[in-house]
């Protein structure tokens, strides 16, 4: 398994359990420097324990009540079952502000990594302005996810609804992602 680790904080952003895709815009064309994943809503709690008596001691029937314990969460917001993403506001000109040091600061980690290669670091520097060009047109219709650090210099997570969708498609900027081997 693969985990995406913030390149900043340390913290799990995502892992590869999810389906990670490429970002297309709206004209058709891969978006450089991003990738998404499909969140989906699922039951969380509510898990019954058989103690090897089946029924004998009642429930179990068709008259059974509905179980209040269960709660209807993100996959990947959820604090237990996910990342515990906290959903921060921001504004196209906060979003802005954010990416313009953002990029910077990944920029002078990925120079400084002995791991990066000095082309892995210029196709970022390449890709920030398409990808920044993306998010910022898309603005109004994302949310955004810090994550358990609160650091706002750090990696965050945006998300969207894609049309008829039940649940957002999460978007990441992929170099400011650590990947990790588990």
């Amino acid at each position: 398994m693969i985990i995406y680790k913030c390149r900043i904080t340390g913290d799990e952003m995502l892992s590869d359990a999810y389906k990670i895709n490429p970002v297309v815009g709206d004209d058709g064309e891969e978006v450089p420097g991003l990738m998404e994943i499909e969140s989906q809503i699922v039951a969380k709690g509510g898990e019954e324990i058989d103690i090897g008596g089946g029924d004998a001691f009642g429930g179990g029937g068709a008259d059974e009540a509905v179980d209040d314990t269960i709660e209807k969460v993100n996959n990947v917001i959820d604090e237990t079952i996910g990342f515990a993403y906290t959903e921060c506001p921001m504004g196209k000109k906060d979003l802005k502000e954010y990416l313009q040091a953002y990029c910077k600061q990944v920029r002078g980690l990925l120079k400084d990594d002995d791991k990066v290669a000095g082309p892995d670091v210029k196709a970022f520097t390449q890709s920030a302005g398409a990808f920044c060009k993306f998010l910022l047109t898309k603005a109004g219709d994302l949310e955004y996810y810090m994550t358990p650090a609160f650091n706002p210099e750090g990696s965050m997570a945006f998300s969207y609804y894609k049309d008829g969708a039940l649940a957002p498609t999460f978007v990441y900027i992929k170099m400011g992602l650590l990947e990790e081997k588990c």
